[in-house]
């Protein structure tokens, strides 16, 4: 779908100057990470994954009770777990910020998901499959396309096994939000990528105008504008989101700082070290043309007989 540069959305007051959106950890995991929110995240795994909506409808959601202790883990990531009736494990994550390992560490907690699975005394074959869905607010930088999603593949493309799908949704990738937008025929599963990215009240109302399911996680959104304690946990955890991104970004900076150091640390090693090589080089030149004896010129120099014979 292209972008609409057309009429912007007048949007409602913000929390103390602080946009209020789902991609806040407090907010996603109260509209699909709490006990009263199994149809939306059902919804979401069945647009997002494309697992039929039977097959969702009896679902669990690990740990869903939610408190401002909980919604985010010493990670400084919210995760949503769930088992859906057939055995699966799904994980929903809000990443809002990439950072250059997002790949492998993805990988890393779909391994831990993959061996909570076993059982003692169980069988390879009981493994149950495992699927990430991966919220991204900057760019995918593996992929050009609003949805990537990654399976276990032989080069010609044939599965080697369906234990691995993870999905990721770059949401830089979809359409600027536009009253032209908004009036058009866009797919459902934008819609609900659009609610979630969105800092803007009105478009939320907007999006959810004739939508049951969204209606009532739009009034669950709202609830932070008018409950002094919602409101409270909203901005502490806004807060404690960018306090941590500040302390990464400063370990990044200040990593790139000390290679820089050690680079040109290196590079000023190198350049002596190639002077002293041409300085002995030169003094081998002069020993030979005053007619000294290879095997002294070897001693004292310390070049061995390929160099000698080179020069």
């Amino acid at each position: 779908m292209k972008k609409n540069n057309s009429s912007p959305i007048t949007d409602y007051p913000t929390l103390n100057g602080i946009p209020v959106s789902i991609r806040n950890d407090y907010l996603f995991k109260k509209i699909f990470g709490s006990e009263d929110s199994k149809s939306a995240v059902a919804h979401l795994i069945h647009l997002t994954t494309g697992i039929r909506k039977e097959d969702v409808s009896d679902l669990t959601i690990s740990d869903p009770h939610l408190t401002s202790r909980n919604v985010r883990d010493k990670r400084g990531i919210v995760d949503i777990h769930i088992k859906l009736k057939d055995g699966k494990r799904v994980n929903i994550e809000m990443q809002n910020h990439w950072h250059p390992f997002y790949p492998e560490r993805v990988i890393y907690y779909w391994s831990h998901m993959y061996q909570e699975t076993s059982r003692a005394g169980e069988g390879y074959n009981r493994l149950s499959k495992c699927i990430g869905i991966h919220l991204l607010n900057e760019v995918f930088r593996l992929s050009d396309k609003l949805q990537s999603t990654y399976k276990i593949r032989e080069e010609d493309g044939s599965i080697l096994s369906d234990v691995l799908e993870l999905h990721f949704f770059d949401l830089t990738r979809l359409p600027e939000e536009t009253k032209e937008l908004l009036q058009s025929e866009i797919s459902e599963l934008e819609r609900w990528l659009l609610f979630i990215r969105t800092d803007s009240q009105e478009v939320r109302n907007v999006l959810s105008e004739g939508d049951e399911l969204m209606s009532e996680c739009n009034d669950k959104v709202k609830s932070v504008y008018y409950t002094p304690s919602e409101r409270e946990i909203y901005i502490r955890e806004h807060i404690a989101e960018m306090d941590h991104y500040s302390i990464m970004q400063e370990k990044y900076e200040s990593g790139k700082k000390e290679g820089r150091e050690e680079g040109k640390e290196e590079g000023r090693e190198e350049g002596r070290e190639e002077g002293r090589e041409e300085k002995t080089i030169e003094m081998a030149k002069a020993m030979l043309q005053d007619g000294m004896d290879k095997e002294l010129i070897q001693k004292y120099t310390g070049m061995d007989w390929e160099q000698l014979e080179n020069l």
